[in-house]
């Protein structure tokens, strides 16, 4: 189960747990990047269209 860490969310983790919000984004920003990478193969881009 993915928990989206919005950054209100990281505020009152921050709050409650002395765990910087900065680095719970961060952390989510990683975790996310990480599964991207993992379908980078199912990702698809046509060159041509962006340069219209």
């Amino acid at each position: 189960m993915a928990l989206n860490m919005h950054p209100s969310l990281a505020i009152r983790f921050e709050k409650l747990f002395d765990v910087k919000a900065d680095t719970l984004c961060r952390m989510q920003t990683s975790f996310d990047l990480a599964n991207a990478r993992a379908r980078e193969k199912d990702i698809k881009v046509d060159k041509r269209q962006l340069a219209a």
